[in-house]
């Protein structure tokens, strides 16, 4: 009688261990349809996709015994399958890259060769084969995920990439217990005893599944609130820093160059006549040539320094380490350049030139290290000195300081 009665409740929490894999991935499912409504192609209407397939694979499998094996069996696996192919599709997605067909209908065709090739009362070579094929998608996974170097900088990139790296042994580990011991691993149904072993395995398996979704769902978010910062930062038109966010990456190098004690060189740099382009031309004109001089600016500079539109047509740079001579070699540069391009808009080319005004702050320059609006307004008086000599020309303002003598 006791014995029955622990039978009893072992197949219970058989049912139930399976109700709970139906019910978290098809809310998963559910969660993430909802949220990826309409036209998006971040990837997360695949994972919902995939989880979808995965809780009817659960489905299928909760109910062995009271459906023909084809469907308990040869479905439910397909499906598993299919599931993590569609995983692969949406990292791919989130990545905005094309994904190798192959890839997703390999794995697909050798479980279907695999399982009907099979009696499907061979459990041991159906879990060595089915194992194996899980932990290659899983491989695959690894490997698109590997080589996504941006959102590795983040968290949840860790917490996907970890949860899929840690299934890969699990299902190393069941392939090898099966092929050594196969009565260790029950088939597992709403009517049999469940198996210690493979409910562990299932249970790790579901466990890890949430731990990655919830890895790229947070992905999502993370590269959502990095686009909203780079808004929030960018000027719309040419795609650099707009007023706020140099002014910020000015103090912060203005506070580098105090610590390592090198000079720091400010360019401002205004576009001549850009009124009369506009009037002339159509602000269509004036936007293009707004990109084109902002582009020739982002080509001639070094990475370590900094382009932000200050305003209007007025763009200024940031030169960390770099003296007096240096910024006016770079600022002749910049004009020669753009004086020698000519700007084409409809069929009509537009002549084009800058006027800059050149300051730079010394390491032992304390007042300018201390306050950004003067170094600005250093620059602002001799960018007006060029405009007021007649333009397309770079003026330097007096240092403020002499540069100290060791």
């Amino acid at each position: 009688m006791a014995l029955l009665t622990a039978a009893r409740r072992m197949i219970l929490a058989n049912r139930t261990l399976l109700f709970s894999l139906v019910m978290i991935s098809g809310l998963l499912a559910f969660s993430l349809a909802v949220v990826a409504r309409g036209e998006r192609r971040d990837g997360l209407r695949a994972w919902a996709g995939a989880m979808g397939l995965e809780s009817l694979a659960w489905v299928l499998i909760s109910v062995r015994g009271a459906v023909p094996d084809v469907a308990s069996i040869l479905l439910a696996n397909l499906l598993m399958v299919a599931a993590q192919a569609m995983k692969l599709v949406a990292v791919y997605e989130f990545r905005g890259l094309p994904c190798p067909r192959w890839r997703c209908l390999l794995p697909m065709l050798l479980m279907f060769v695999v399982i009907a090739g099979l009696d499907y009362d061979d459990f041991k070579h159906r879990l060595i084969y089915g194992s194996l094929i899980y932990a290659a998608q899983m491989v695959l996974l690894l490997d698109i995920l590997r080589t996504d170097t941006e959102s590795r900088k983040g968290r949840a990139w860790w917490l996907l990439f970890g949860a899929t790296a840690i299934v890969i042994p699990i299902f190393a580990l069941r392939a090898l217990a099966a092929l050594f011991g196969v009565e260790q691993f029950a088939t597992v149904g709403s009517g049999v005893s469940p198996n210690t072993i493979q409910v562990l395995v299932f249970v790790c398996v579901i466990a890890l599944d949430i731990l990655g979704s919830l890895g790229f769902i947070l992905m999502e978010k993370e590269r959502s609130d990095f686009e909203l910062r780079t808004l929030a930062m960018t000027d719309f038109l040419t795609k650099t820093l707009n007023r706020r966010a140099f002014t910020e990456r000015a103090e912060q190098e203005i506070a580098m160059a105090q610590r390592v004690g090198a000079p720091l060189a400010l360019l401002m740099i205004d576009i001549d006549h850009f009124k009369r382009i506009n009037d002339e031309h159509g602000h269509a004109a004036g936007d293009a040539v707004l990109t084109e001089v902002a582009r020739i600016i982002g080509a001639g500079v070094r990475k370590q320094d900094t382009l932000g539109r200050y305003g209007g047509e007025e763009f200024g740079v940031l030169l960390p380490a770099t003296d007096q001579a240096g910024a006016l070699v770079l600022a002749e540069k910049l004009r020669s350049t753009v004086e020698n391009m000519q700007h084409r808009v409809g069929a009509k080319n537009i002549s084009v030139t800058i006027s800059t005004g050149v300051t730079v702050c010394l390491a032992s320059c304390a007042t300018c290290r201390s306050d950004l609006n003067k170094l600005l307004d250093d620059a602002d008086k001799a960018l007006y000195q060029a405009k007021h000599a007649g333009r397309n020309r770079t003026v330097v303002a007096p240092a403020g300081c002499a540069i100290p003598t060791n």
